[in-house]
């Protein structure tokens, strides 16, 4: 691939993930869950039980290109420790390396959802999705966020080890169907950048109530010049790595 084309892709997928105005909200509220299983986590020091999986909610006053939104919406968090609401509060809709609002990942981390997002197309956010998958997608997002590093590359990625962890509720091992599709999706989310503009992510964040990912089709606007000039140094990290 030669150094313009590389550019031209970087520049897609940038544009997929972080090309979002800071002024954009909906309001949005939690409705119940959907696919999944409870889990046994531990992030850091903290343990305790929770619902991995497709979460239900209802956005609203999602406007412009955004309106498509609107309506009822599988999500997944990017943040264990804050709580949803069952009330509309107004988001942010940001790009999703500025997820989670308390520690945000940052693009190599969401560049590692996101290539887990495209190879499965719907599949983790869809209504016929198996709760095994649904329940490693939000379980591989989580380990992402905590553990990913690009520099380590797979390796990193493991829920017996590392900040965060993640067991069935009586503390044994995840069911085998859990743990294949972790293994699958962590080699995805690590085995190379590509970009399909047609599926997109996007971010929704609020202060105190749990951050969302939520799955996207309409067009992202294209970046400002303040994103443009992060895409230059994004696109020089990605050619010099290349050339090891």
């Amino acid at each position: 691939m030669n150094t313009t084309h590389k550019i031209a892709v970087a520049l897609i997928a940038f544009a997929g993930l972080t090309a979002i105005a800071s002024a954009d909200t909906l309001e949005m509220k939690f409705t119940g869950t959907a696919k999944g299983t409870n889990v046994k986590i531990t992030q850091n020091t903290n343990t305790f039980n929770t619902f991995a999986g497709q979460l239900k909610h209802t956005i609203q006053n999602a406007s412009g290109v955004y309106a498509p939104l609107n309506g009822e919406r599988i999500t997944f968090c990017s943040d264990v420790y804050e709580t949803v609401t069952s009330t509309f509060k107004v988001y942010d809709i940001v790009g999703l390396n500025l997820l989670p609002d308390t520690a945000p990942m940052g693009a190599a981390k969401a560049d590692a959802i996101w290539n887990m997002y495209q190879a499965q197309g719907s599949g983790a956010f869809s209504a016929s999705a198996s709760n095994d998958l649904a329940a490693a997608f939000q379980i591989a997002v989580w380990e992402i966020v905590s553990d990913f590093d690009s520099g380590v590359g797979l390796s990193s990625l493991n829920v017996n080890s590392g900040a965060f962890k993640a067991k069935k509720t009586d503390g044994s091992a995840l069911t085998g169907g859990i743990a294949t599709n972790l293994a699958n999706l962590f080699a995805i989310a690590t085995g190379g950048f590509q970009a399909q503009p047609s599926l997109s992510l996007i971010g929704l964040r609020h202060a105190t109530a749990q951050d969302q990912i939520v799955a996207y089709s309409g067009v992202i606007p294209a970046p400002g010049a303040g994103a443009l000039a992060g895409l230059g140094l994004l696109c020089m990290g990605r050619r010099k790595r290349s050339s090891k």
